[in-house]
């Protein structure tokens, strides 16, 4: 007689293995719904290109990346810079109303920043507001852009001081960044 015998363990498994199938078949179907970040190659060797709705832009394809297709977290290899790019669940009457919102957002941390600069911009082809402001030993730069009543809100940030490959990807990530037309 065999030790699972002995201890049971041959009945045991018997009984626990059709409840594990049927989990293990019910978190297969829920993970089938749950999708990553969308990506596609990107224009230049080395890069990929994300879309978060209807805004897609170019990043290092060596940033770790993490997210849906509704919001996008990207981390330097060696974690000395991060991106987060998200589209804004609430929906604004217009684009009046989604950059005061968006300015009302960026004001919210004001008081855990320092050398905080905030102005109206663009990016993306969109209006915005921008920020830039340090924190720590971090610099960082954040938007909150609106695509008529959609908003993006977007925040980049490197260790200071900003080594030349976060600042080269800061760059690509500024310059791909576009908003498909409504």
């Amino acid at each position: 007689m065999s030790a699972r015998v002995i201890f049971g363990w041959k009945d045991a498994s018997a009984r626990l293995t059709a409840p594990v199938m049927a989990a293990a078949l019910l978190l297969l179907a829920a993970c089938a719904g749950l999708r990553g970040p969308e990506t596609s190659a990107g224009s230049a060797p080395g890069t990929t290109r994300y879309a978060v709705e209807g805004l897609s832009f170019e990043m290092p394809s060596a940033w770790r990346a993490g997210g849906s297709p509704r919001a996008v977290k990207l981390t330097h290899p060696e974690e000395i810079g991060v991106l987060d790019v998200t589209a804004v669940q609430q929906r604004f009457a217009d684009e009046k109303a989604c950059l005061a919102a968006g300015t009302e957002a960026l004001a919210r941390g004001d008081r855990s920043f320092q050398n905080v600069r905030r102005h109206h911009s663009t990016f993306g082809g969109r209006p915005a507001i921008t920020q830039e402001a340090d924190q720590g030993a971090w610099h960082g730069w954040a938007w909150a852009v609106c695509d008529g009543g959609t908003q993006y809100r977007i925040f980049f940030s490197g260790r200071a001081p900003v080594a030349p490959d976060v600042i080269g990807a800061w760059r690509a990530f500024t310059k791909s960044a576009r908003i498909a037309p409504r």
